[in-house]
């Protein structure tokens, strides 16, 4: 991945959730989803 498009992950730029997902996992993270129904929400993995 190159540096320009690093810097468009960082900016909210043209990124999909895969690619997040993939950014955060190089960076040795996990990526997660947390939609929320009212007052109930749900924790969701999106990256393995």
């Amino acid at each position: 991945m190159g540096v320009s498009r690093v810097s468009q992950i960082e900016h909210g730029e043209a990124a999909s959730l895969d690619v997040t997902a993939r950014h955060v996992e190089a960076l040795g993270g996990r990526l997660g989803l947390v939609p929320g129904f009212g007052d109930h929400t749900v924790r969701m993995p999106a990256s393995g």
